[in-house]
């Protein structure tokens, strides 16, 4: 048995080189830290070296780019992190010297459920060549900090809400808004609202229709407004100025149970963030989008 492995790995390793020949692979990441379920897309960098044009295509219902995610043990040992579904891409050509740059998002792809470091690389199969594997990319996932929660009903399923800081990098921190239902192991949403500044908590609240209003600090003085549906989708996003010696912006529900920001002059996205539009309000801002023009 043991000759028989070593000639599978000498024959793994011949089929490699050759198709080598054929084109090569790279891999990366934009960054090097993710929040737990956060996106994480991968970079992937083909090139045509041979002689022939490329037809990179399905065979035999083997994708012809798959993925290897590799996650570190307590051992501190990396073993193969469980596949949930297989990828599937379209057939891709390549002309003799040509790269292309794919970007894929793999979150969905594995089961990436506990923070810590993992590997992660591309395969390329050219049917009755061989298979090529990238270099491995390093990158780390971390479960971030929960700033508010709160449990919200949705046709009858219970969702959670949570509001979580995170510093993909030492110099910035974002809030990032995730949707999850844990009864039924599935999560919604968990992306990136904006940056956030250290200094006060986001404000959080729920409409009557179900839609998310946040309300954050971005930087000294600014205030991001976000508003969203149950699945965490973004439908809306301002930015609200604090006034001198006055209160800052606050999200406010009114007796209908309405979500408005009050307090501050919203900013015109047309204009530079550093001056205010002659045609904003003071007071109270109405956070839900203007009517469409007749």
């Amino acid at each position: 048995m043991k000759w028989q492995a070593l000639l599978a790995a000498f024959l793994f390793l011949a089929t490699g080189l050759f198709a080598s020949a054929q084109i090569q692979v790279s891999a990366q990441t934009q960054r090097s830290y993710f929040l737990l379920y956060e996106r994480i897309d991968l970079l992937v960098t083909l090139t045509n070296i041979g002689a022939t044009d490329l037809i990179l295509d399905n065979n035999e219902h083997r994708p012809w780019l798959s993925f290897m995610v590799m996650g570190q043990s307590v051992g501190q040992n990396y073993l193969p992190v469980h596949r949930e579904r297989e990828s599937n891409f379209n057939s891709l050509t390549l002309k003799v010297g040509e790269t292309k740059t794919l970007r894929v998002n793999i979150t969905p792809l594995f089961g990436i459920r506990a923070e810590g470091n993992y590997r992660v690389s591309a395969v390329i199969d050219l049917p009755g060549e061989g298979q090529i594997v990238s270099d491995a990319v390093p990158f780390s996932v971390q479960k971030g900090r929960v700033v508010a929660s709160h449990l919200h009903t949705v046709e009858s399923e219970q969702r959670t809400y949570s509001l979580v800081r995170f510093s993909p990098s030492s110099d910035e921190t974002r809030l990032y808004l995730r949707v999850e239902a844990p009864d039924e192991n599935v999560v919604y949403a968990n992306l990136a609202l904006g940056d956030l500044a250290a200094s006060t908590d986001p404000d959080f609240l729920f409409d009557p229709q179900g839609q998310v209003h946040v309300l954050q600090p971005s930087s000294m003085g600014t205030y991001l407004y976000s508003r969203t549906d149950a699945d965490g989708k973004v439908e809306d996003q301002r930015i609200f100025k604090a006034i001198p010696e006055q209160p800052r912006p606050r999200l406010t529900k009114l007796d209908d149970g309405s979500v408005i920001v009050q307090g501050g002059l919203e900013q015109d996205p047309n204009t530079p963030r550093e001056k205010l539009s002659d045609t904003q309000m003071a007071g109270k801002t109405a956070a839900s989008p203007p009517a469409p023009a007749p």
